[in-house]
């Protein structure tokens, strides 16, 4: 699927305002899985897949909410703490991470929404910021492009390993 048939299907929603946001939230959830291996890909060829890590899922929910006529743009905190979850059936423990999300703003109320877990609705996340939240930028990009590629790298290594034991 492409980002654009996925905003055709959030308009065909007939929902409007959060709702609408909290609909793209999740469409994006069910459709993109958490993926540490396809580092490189951008965020719409990753969409395409149907899978990648939080910057290619932010990006791709910033470009489905800005077609819809929401003021979007991905936020970043390089420490955050991330709760315990599942990847492929794998524990993957507590832990403090980088992350990228979108921040929107509807009116005067601006909410953080991330799709990084099915439970999220638009201001409520599952993790935790421990360091300042800035926005997104080229500079930033380039820089987690390549350092996310490599720990992305270390983690599914580190995952498969724990896997085998």
């Amino acid at each position: 699927m492409t980002l654009e048939e996925a905003v055709e299907i959030c308009k065909q929603s007939f929902l409007s305002g959060w709702d609408l946001v909290e609909y793209a939230q999740s469409f994006v959830n069910k459709n993109m899985a958490y993926s540490y291996d396809n580092s490189f890909d951008m965020p719409t060829k990753a969409f395409k897949r149907g899978r990648g890590y939080c910057w290619q899922r932010a990006k791709s929910l910033q470009k489905i909410l800005n077609d819809l006529g929401f003021e979007c743009h991905c936020v970043y905190a390089a420490k955050n703490q991330m709760p315990e979850t599942q990847f492929e059936g794998i524990i993957v423990k507590a832990h403090i991470s980088g992350h990228v999300w979108c921040r929107v703003t509807i009116g005067e109320i601006i909410k953080d929404v991330c799709s990084g877990n099915l439970n999220n609705k638009p201001g409520i996340v599952h993790f935790t910021p421990l360091s300042t939240i800035r926005k997104w930028n080229c500079f930033v990009s380039f820089w987690a492009y390549w350092i996310s590629a490599t720990i992305n790298h270390q983690r599914l290594k580190e995952i498969r390993r724990h896997s085998q034991n």
